[in-house]
C-alpha cells in the first residue's frame, strides 16, 4: 500500500501529522510511542457526511490506563469528551476499511462539524433565555428588577433619607427680635386727681337743685 498520513495527538494536546507506510492495526501502538499494545485500542468512530465534497470515517485509538502526569489534555468531541486518555492518541481516516490520508486542516473542519450540533444547541438556549426575560421589568441599565439591583435614580430603603424628618431636626436660625419691649407709662391710680375738682362738682349740683326748687315754688303761688 502507499503511505498515508494520520494524526498523532500527544499528551499536551498538540496535533502533528505522521506518515504511516504500512497498515497494521495491531502495530499502531508503536506509532503512538508505546512499548507494547497493552490497553491500546479503538475508542470510537465518527462517520462524517460530506465536507468539501469528501466523506470521512474517523477512528480514534488510545490508551485509557496509565501513570499519573501522563494524562492526555486534548478535548475530543462526544462520545469520548469525558474519556481520560494517557500518552498519545491516534486519529485515522478510513474508507472501505483502508486508511486514507488525513491532514490537520481537514481534522479542524471535522472537529467543528462534530461540535456543530452543540453550538446550535447553545444558540437555541440563548434565544430561549432571551424570550424568557423579555417580559421581566428591567432597570434603565438593562438589569432585571429582581430586588437586588436598582436604578441609578432610585434609592434602597437603607439609603433613603426622609426629607420631612430632616427638616424637623434642622435647627432654626437664632435670630434676635427687632421689636423692643416697652413698658406701659399709663397709670390708673386716681390719687393724682385734685380734691377741689370733687368740691366744684358738688357745688354745681347743689346750685342746680336749689334752682329747681325755686321754680316749683313760683309755679305753686301763681
Amino acid at each position: 500500500m502507499t503511505s498515508v498520513r494520520l494524526l498523532v495527538v500527544d499528551k499536551n494536546g498538540t496535533i502533528k501529522e505522521s506518515v504511516l507506510k504500512n497498515w497494521d492495526e495491531d502495530e499502531l501502538y508503536k506509532k503512538a510511542g508505546f512499548k507494547n499494545s497493552q490497553g491500546f485500542a479503538l475508542a470510537t468512530t465518527w462517520n462524517i457526511g460530506e465536507i468539501n465534497k469528501k466523506s470521512y470515517s474517523i477512528r480514534v485509538y488510545g490508551k485509557t490506563d496509565g501513570r499519573a502526569t501522563q494524562e492526555n489534555k486534548y478535548e475530543f468531541p462526544p462520545p469520548i469528551d469525558e474519556t481520560l486518555f494517557f500518552g498519545s492518541c491516534l486519529i485515522v481516516n478510513m474508507r472501505d476499511d483502508k486508511p486514507v490520508s488525513l491532514t490537520t486542516a481537514e481534522w479542524t473542519c471535522i472537529y467543528d462539524k462534530l461540535y456543530g450540533g452543540f453550538e446550535d444547541l447553545g444558540e437555541e438556549e440563548s434565544e430561549e433565555e432571551s424570550d424568557e426575560y423579555d417580559d421581566v421589568p428591567k432597570t434603565k441599565s438593562g438589569y432585571a428588577k429582581d430586588g437586588f439591583i436598582v436604578d441609578d435614580d432610585e434609592q434602597s430603603d437603607d439609603d433613603y433619607e426622609d426629607s420631612d424628618v430632616s427638616d424637623e431636626l434642622e435647627p432654626l436660625p437664632n435670630k434676635k427680635s427687632n421689636k423692643k419691649k416697652t413698658k406701659s407709662n399709663v397709670k390708673t391710680d386716681t390719687s393724682s386727681v385734685p380734691d377741689n375738682v370733687f368740691m366744684e362738682l358738688s357745688n354745681e349740683i347743689d346750685e342746680i337743685f336749689d334752682s329747681t326748687k325755686e321754680l316749683e315754688k313760683e309755679e305753686y303761688i301763681s
